[in-house]
C-alpha cells in the first residue's frame, strides 16, 4: 500500500516520523514537504531522496491513505480533497476550525466509504486503558501544566485543552448532563482553563495552566475500589485501605508507545488494510470539539 504524509512540522518529526519508518513493512510512505529546513532534515537524517511538495502530487502517485499533520486551519481542505479522491484519512490533531467542518468530513467519509480517524493518542495509551476498565467511576480529575506556553485563547483551547476534554470523554462511562467552564486570559493569551463535567454518577474536573513553571500531566480517578493516580501517562498508582500498588510502563517501551502514538498509527494502518474502522476508538469523537466551541462562545459572552 501507499501512504501519503502531509504537513510535516516539528511535532510530527519527533513523534510520528520514527513510527512511519518503523512500519515500512506495511507499505511505502511518500512525504509532501514545503518547509526547506524540514526537507533538509528528512534528506540528511532519514536519507529521503524522493520528496514531494503538495498533496496533489501524492494523489497522482495513487496513495491509499494519508496522514495529515500541521496547522489546524489546513486540515479541512486537505482531508476533504483526500476523501473526495477515495483516500483514507488520519488527522493527528483536532479538525478544522468548526464542528461543522468535522461533520462535513464525516459525511464525506461515509458517502465515499473511506476511513476518517482523529488521532487522540491518549485513547491508545496503555495505562489510560487501565483506567478505562475501572467500573463505577466517581471523581475524575485531569490536570495539564506547562512552564510557559504562549498561545491565543482560541488556539490553546482548540489544540491543547481539547486533549483533556477528549480523555475525560473517553474515560467517562455515562452521558454528560451538565457542563461548566471558565477561562482566564491576559490580552488574548490564555492563562488557565477549567471545565467541569457532570454525569448521573460521576464528576470530571479538567484544568490547564500554561504558566505554572512546571511541565506535567496527571489523571486522578476514584471509584468504589480505590484511588488511581496516573502521572505523565507512565506511572499508575492504585491505593485503597488494603494495598498500595504502583504500575509502570514496560521498561523497554518507547515514549511513543507509552503515550499511545504507536498503537494509534498501527490501528489506522490495520484499519486501512482490513477496510474496517471498528477498532479506532472513535466513539463520541465529535463531543470534544463541540465542548470546546461552547467554552469559547461562553467566554466571549461574558
Amino acid at each position: 500500500m501507499k501512504f501519503g504524509v502531509v504537513g510535516i512540522e516539528k511535532r510530527a518529526l519527533k513523534e510520528y516520523l520514527p513510527l512511519y519508518f518503523s512500519m515500512r513493512d506495511s507499505g511505502d510512505f511518500y512525504f509532501a514537504v514545503q518547509d526547506e529546513k524540514i526537507e533538509q532534515t528528512l534528506m540528511q537524517k532519514y536519507r529521503l531522496s524522493h520528496l514531494y511538495h503538495n498533496l496533489q502530487q501524492l494523489l497522482d502517485l495513487g496513495i491509499d491513505a494519508c496522514f495529515i499533520h500541521g496547522s489546524t486551519p489546513a486540515h479541512f481542505e486537505l482531508a476533504r480533497k483526500c476523501l473526495e479522491n477515495g483516500v483514507h484519512v488520519f488527522i493527528d490533531r483536532p479538525v478544522g476550525e468548526s464542528l461543522t467542518e468535522l461533520r462535513q468530513l464525516q459525511n464525506l467519509a461515509l458517502n465515499h466509504r473511506q476511513i476518517l480517524m482523529l488521532g487522540f493518542n491518549r485513547r491508545f495509551a496503555p495505562l489510560v486503558d487501565d483506567l478505562k476498565q475501572v467500573e463505577h467511576k466517581r471523581l475524575l480529575m485531569i490536570t495539564k501544566n506547562y512552564s510557559d506556553l504562549k498561545l491565543t485563547t482560541a488556539t490553546a483551547i482548540d489544540e491543547v485543552f481539547i486533549h483533556l476534554i477528549d480523555t475525560a470523554i473517553y474515560l467517562i462511562d455515562e452521558p454528560i448532563k451538565q457542563v461548566n467552564s471558565q477561562i482566564k486570559e491576559q490580552n488574548g493569551i490564555l492563562d488557565t482553563a477549567v471545565m467541569q463535567l457532570e454525569t448521573e454518577h460521576s464528576t470530571a474536573w479538567l484544568a490547564l495552566d500554561v504558566h505554572s513553571n512546571a511541565d506535567d500531566e496527571q489523571i486522578q480517578l476514584t471509584s468504589e475500589r480505590g484511588h488511581y493516580i496516573l502521572n505523565d501517562l507512565q506511572e499508575l498508582e492504585i491505593q485503597n485501605q488494603l494495598i498500595k500498588q504502583v504500575s509502570t510502563s514496560k521498561k523497554w517501551s518507547e515514549p511513543v508507545e507509552i503515550c499511545g502514538f504507536y498503537q494509534m498509527v498501527k490501528s489506522f494502518i490495520q484499519a486501512v488494510e482490513s477496510k474496517t474502522s471498528t477498532k479506532l476508538k472513535q466513539k463520541n469523537i465529535c463531543l470534544s470539539h463541540r465542548l470546546c466551541a461552547q467554552m469559547l462562545k461562553s467566554d466571549q459572552q461574558k
